[in-house]
This record gives C-alpha cells, structure tokens and sequence, in this order.
C-alpha cells in the first residue's frame, strides 16, 4: 500500500470501543430476580485460599467479592455517556444468563430482558454499536449443580438461553459471540485447577470443552434460521507462544502449547475440526477426547462469521518429554515488576498475523487488550497513568501494522471500560480507562481515557 507519510490513520468503519462483561460490572447480583452463577458461589467458596501459578509462584485468591462490580447496573446511563463523549463507536458487553433465566433453563426473567433492553437502547441511541456475549463466564449456579459445563445436556441449555436472546434483541444487534475464552473457564478451570470449578481432570475438561463447542454450533445455526441479520464469532483469549531456544525441540514444543490454548478452540470453531497433530503427539489428550468427538463436530459444524481475540500475554515454551503436552512455560523475554503482566505489544501483531495466516477466512476482532496496574490507594497515581497512555499507543500501532499487513481486522475493544471486580484478585487490580471508588462509586477520567479519545475521535494513532 503506497504511503506519501508516517501517519498511522484507521479505516472509517474500523470500530474502536471498550469492553466489560455482566459478572464483573454490574452489580446488583442478588436484585431483580437474578440467581446466583457459579463465579458469584466460587468466589465465596474459595476466598482466601491459595492459587498454584504456572511460572511465577501464584496467588491468593482475594476475599472480595463481585456484588457490586463498577455498579453498572445502577449508573449504565452514565457510564454509556462517558463512551459517547469518549467518541467510541462500540461497546462490548455480556448478557448474565442468570438474571435473564435465574434457573437456567424455563421461566424468563422480565426485569432482567428490562434492563438489557435499557442499556442496548441507550448504546443506540448514543450512536454505539452493541457487541454482545451470551456467556461471559457467569453460568447459573442452578445448572453448575446439575453438571454444569461437563453435561451432556448443556448445548440444549444453552441454544434455549440463545433463543429468548436471539428473539428479543432481534433488529437492535449486529455483532454477537457465543461464549468467551473457553481455554480460562474450561482448561483452566476444569484441567487445570486456576479457575472456577477449580478442578483437575483431564478428561473431563475434554468432555466439557466438547460441550461447549457444540453448544457454539447449537446458536451459530439458529442465529442463522432467524435471520437474525449481522454476525457471530466467538472469543478466545491468544497467547503467542516463542521457543525457549533454538532448538527443533523447543519449537515443536511452542506450536503444541500454541494448539492446546487457541487452537484447540479456533480451529472447531472456523473449519470443524481440532488440531489432530496435536492429539498425534499427545496421547493422553486423545486418549481422553470423549468417544467419537471428531465425526460428532463434523456433524455438528457451523462456521463462525468472526473470532475475536484476547490478547494480554506472552509465553515462552520450552520441550518437556514428561508433561502431557510434551511442553513447558518457562519465563518471558523479561521481567517488569510491579505489573501482574508482562507487557509486549509486538505479541498482539505476532497473534494477528498467525490469524491471518492459519484463519485466512475469517474475519477477526481484537476483543480484549489491556493493562492492570495495582490499586495503591493513591488516586492522584492511578489517573496519572502514563504507563497505560503508552500501553495504547503501542498497541494501536501495532492494530495499525497488521492492517497494513493485511490482516481482516474489523475493530479492537480496550479492556475495560472502567475499574471493576477481576476474578482471583477482586479489586486489587485496575484494568479501566475510567477510575472508580468501590466504595462510593465516584467515577473520574483517567489519563488514558483522554488519550483514547483523541485516537478515537481521529480514527489514528500518533
């Protein structure tokens, strides 16, 4: 593409906006007929307790607890007025299964279809485009006791829960994903022993990612037999994994641990099929794959319009002959202390360029992107942040060099709009463009929501 200067200008229908979802912003989480999901029953169950990491030494799981999120439920008119005078031109955001169905399945709550309607319409009405999640995360309690993501019965679950969203929001949105980074809630939480359940079993982390998939499939075709008009993806959250070394070893190593986080999901998702490669090298994931799973998503297939991405981090991954995927992460390039992440904004164009290599079809999203700095106290600090200001503008202009590299990117969502409850650390990490005291739920620009505007209002990065 000929270029006459060193402008890095955005097309004019490439979206810019934020991102949140319903469990960690609204509040209100026992109001208006809504249940309890199984973030708000692990939360409680498993406050205090200690979280084994995978390079650094883990965490304590916080003891606070995700009932009042940024209070969005009460203050979304405001918070949707920020955006509009921010000059974003969508907003990303999740529907809480368990205020719209408290029991999961039957009775639909009307308050709850009442507020969403009130937040849709307001975003309408600001001249922002709605990108909606049916699932964030936040399943009802009441089916997590009835087997949750490992029953054979949650695709039906969930294309019932698709189809009261489907009808109702019908006409007022275009852009909707089925479920969010399965690799967290799934491998994470069910193989890993990190995440809510907290359990660690192989194979049934496998039989609920089967689900899971097939539920996908499930409301992929019925958005499509309602005409319902737009598009549907789903999200996963992209780690570019590097070889620890120069060794063939280590880089095997690094495309299998690539396989098990993003592909494992991606690939089903656009083509129908998993990473059989990765299944030939690794015998116990196969081993333990539910029986005939390969012909049950062939038969269920239905391809995504998009897939979002969710990029924060990095990985370095050197050959293991012992552990199940053949692989190990080691440390990053670096350290940078103070950060929960290590940043490397260069990741986000690795990750867009293998989208565009591997995933040439189809249509992508940067659905998350975002930097958390600890909550000191301080709020004269923490609206001072320079160090987000530079987060994204790197990471804009890396947005940039992919387009320019030809990458089918259609938008990038910030996370996330403003401060709220991040599962595992509560409140002791701030992710937002927009301060908020979780006490009083005063509400103060920071500096990079002054810098985000300029780029948004420009459509450009400097």
């Amino acid at each position: 593409m000929y270029r006459d200067s060193f402008t890095m200008t955005f097309p004019d229908d490439f979206l810019i906006g934020t991102a949140n979802s319903a469990f960690q912003s609204e509040g209100a989480a026992d109001r208006d007929g809504k249940s309890p999901s199984m973030m708000d029953h692990f939360a409680r169950t498993h406050a205090g307790q200690f979280l084994p990491g995978i390079v650094k030494k883990g965490i304590r799981m916080t003891e606070e607890f995700p009932d009042d999120g940024c209070c969005f439920y009460d203050h979304f008119e405001e918070f949707i007025d920020d955006m509009k005078a921010t000059g974003q031109n969508t907003y990303r955001l999740s529907l809480a299964w368990p205020r719209i169905i408290p029991d999961g399945t039957g009775a639909v709550n009307e308050q709850g279809l009442a507020f969403y309607d009130r937040v849709i319409d307001k975003l309408l009405a600001c001249g922002i485009e709605p990108f909606v999640d049916l699932l964030h995360w936040d399943l009802p309690m009441a089916l997590y006791e009835r087997g949750g993501y490992a029953s054979r019965e949650f695709p039906d679950w969930f294309e019932q829960y698709a189809k009261v969203c489907f009808a109702h929001f019908k006409g007022r949105v275009r852009l909707w994903s089925t479920v969010n980074e399965p690799c967290v809630f799934i491998t994470s939480g069910y193989a890993d022993g990190r995440f809510p359940p907290f359990e660690k079993d192989l194979r049934k982390s496998l039989l609920a990612g089967q689900n899971v998939l097939l539920a996908h499939y499930r409301a992929v075709k019925l958005f499509r037999e309602l005409d319902m008009g737009g598009k549907i993806g789903a999200v996963n959250a992209i780690i570019p994994v590097y070889p620890a070394d120069f060794r063939p070893e280590d880089m095997d190593a690094a495309r299998r641990q690539a396989q098990l986080r993003f592909d494992i999901w991606a690939e089903p998702m656009a083509y129908g099929h998993y990473p059989e490669q990765f299944f030939d090298e690794c015998p116990m994931y196969k081993n333990a794959m539910p029986e005939g799973y390969a012909q049950e998503l062939k038969d269920a297939f239905a391809p995504v319009d998009f897939l979002g991405i969710n990029y924060y981090v990095t990985s370095r991954t050197a050959d293991d002959p012992d552990a199940p995927a053949r692989s190990k992460r080691v440390q990053t390039f670096y350290t940078q202390p103070g950060l929960k992440n290590d940043v490397y904004p260069a990741g986000l164009l690795d990750s867009l360029l293998y989208m565009r290599d591997h995933y040439p079809d189809v249509e992508v999203f940067v659905t998350e992107n975002g930097l958390c700095t600890p909550n000191t106290g301080d709020e004269e600090e923490e609206c001072n942040d320079d160090v987000r200001v530079s987060y994204l503008r790197e990471h804009f202009r890396m947005l940039w060099r992919a387009l320019q590299s030809g990458v089918n990117l259609g938008g990038y969502y910030y996370w996330n709009d403003a401060d709220s409850y991040e599962q595992l650390s509560g409140y002791d990490q701030r992710f937002g463009l927009t301060w908020v005291d979780h006490k009083t739920f005063r509400r103060r620009w920071k500096k990079s929501r002054y810098y985000f505007q300029k780029v948004a209002q420009n459509h450009m990065v400097d």
